[in-house]
């Protein structure tokens, strides 16, 4: 079996890669590289292991080369495609929303363009998990949670106008040419390797940052060690990385082509409460710490409720999720313990 990722030197295609040669002993596993990606999650991948070696090959290319994508399509011959690749920061999207809708939407397409050229010649014809996001259902009704996948796409920043697209033009392929097309709509997701740009890694960055310096032991009582916020009132509902890995695999053996699947954890609460599950297990008291909004984390447009029903994911594939908030916090402070 040959299975091709896009956004492998991600944080989840980096996952996935893990979790296939683990797990999938038949599998030619190909990763998509760019020359300028960085290469801190794939680290491990990257050296003489001999079995490693014989499993898995880096191909250059770039989702805005069509060619390059091409020739990755023909090089790979896939018989699954895993699409994790994106500008996957919504954060970022306020800044650089050209470049996001270029690399989701016109990225995306020059994918499945490839895909659909190579199916015409013979040369393959691999299944596509389309990697689309929670974040285009943008703001529900209260009414409409949780939200199921049938309900409206209200975008509501660049990144999730951006996976709008990269989302509709997956259902385009599937139903104007036959693409064999699963797409999926994850909901919150974290773990060790998650980039410190999004809200939980973030405070975890800070908390351990702190925990190095080990000021407090000086027992000055009113030094205080600052942890910068956005809004801590949005509503998430969270799932550990592990989870997400085998939901993905799940969805590529046992999802129906042509459907959208939303995939989320069991857990949700505000991002607050999030933020004092990660308190609670720093070496440093809580009462050590003082929260400060930092106004250039408001989002000029922010997405609040985040309440999935993944019902018919569930029913389709047998999955659940394992891991709670719990150790997901566990996990992105051991991996920024480890990291800094």
């Amino acid at each position: 079996m040959n299975i091709l990722i896009t956004g492998g030197t991600g944080f989840v295609g980096s996952h996935m890669c893990d979790y296939i040669l683990k797990n999938i002993p038949d599998a030619n596993l190909f990763l998509i590289k760019r020359w300028r990606s960085r290469t801190e999650n794939i680290k491990h991948l990257m050296n003489n292991n001999s079995y490693i070696l014989n499993k898995l090959t880096f191909i250059e290319a770039d989702l805005l080369d069509k060619g390059s994508i091409t020739n990755a399509i023909e090089k790979s011959k896939p018989d699954k495609i895993f699409h994790f690749a994106s500008q996957s920061f919504p954060q970022a999207s306020f800044t650089i929303p050209i470049s996001t809708l270029q690399t989701n939407v016109i990225g995306t397409t020059n994918l499945l363009e490839a895909v659909k050229e190579a199916r015409d010649k013979n040369i393959c014809d691999p299944l596509i998990i389309s990697i689309s996001s929670s974040e285009v259902y943008g703001n529900p009704l209260k009414e409409e949670v949780p939200i199921k996948e049938s309900n409206p796409i209200r975008a509501a920043n660049p990144y999730s106008i951006s996976k709008v697209g990269h989302d509709l033009m997956s259902q385009y392929y599937h139903k104007a040419y036959g693409l064999k097309i699963i797409i999926t709509r994850m909901f919150s997701h974290e773990g060790s390797r998650r980039g410190k740009e999004f809200a939980l890694s973030s405070f975890a960055h800070q908390i351990v940052n702190h925990e190095r310096d080990a000021f407090w032991e000086d027992n000055d009582s009113s030094n205080k060690y600052t942890i910068f916020v956005g809004n801590l009132n949005s509503v998430r509902t969270y799932s550990h990385i592990n989870d997400a890995i085998e939901a993905y695999w799940l969805c590529s053996t046992k999802g129906r082509i042509g459907e959208v699947y939303n995939i989320g954890g069991d857990y949700t609460c505000t991002v607050e409460n999030a933020l004092e599950i990660l308190l609670s297990k720093s070496t440093i008291p809580r009462e050590k710490f003082a929260i400060v909004i930092d106004p250039t984390r408001i989002r000029p447009t922010d997405i609040t409720l985040q309440i999935p029903d993944c019902s018919k994911f569930k029913e389709h594939t047998g999955w659940k999720p394992k891991f709670s908030i719990q150790e997901i916090c566990n996990d992105l402070l051991e991996y920024w313990r480890k990291n800094l």
